[in-house]
């Protein structure tokens, strides 16, 4: 069995965007200083399938992209027209870039979607 009472510690600092230099000691002192603050509110799945962002497009926003009402034709494309595949599934995402590249490269060829 080990004893990882024997093992030397490890500092650990964080470099963010603003060149602050935080270590995990400071973190955890304004942590212990703050009131504990009430989680937000969890969000429902309706939400969550809604968002899109400029990474991410949801299937709601490539349904009205392509002006169609049924995810089965997503899926049909992704079978048949090589439609990118989602990055994820729960919720339903792909890449913004792939899917417009999958647009403009189905639009060059005189497909319609």
């Amino acid at each position: 069995m080990f004893d990882y009472n024997t093992y030397p510690t490890v500092s650990v600092s964080y470099t963010t965007e603003n060149n602050f230099n935080v270590t995990l000691s400071h973190y955890k002192s304004k942590q212990e200083n703050q009131l504990p603050a009430s989680p937000p509110p969890a969000k429902t799945y309706a939400e969550l399938n809604e968002q899109s962002t400029h990474l991410l497009i949801s299937h709601v926003e490539v349904l009205e992209m392509f002006q169609i009402t049924s995810r089965a034709t997503i899926y049909k494309w992704r079978q048949t027209r090589s439609f990118p595949e989602p990055i994820t599934l729960m919720p339903l995402r792909w890449l913004r870039s792939a899917v417009e590249e999958w647009k403009y490269n189905t639009s060059r060829f005189g497909k319609r979607f």
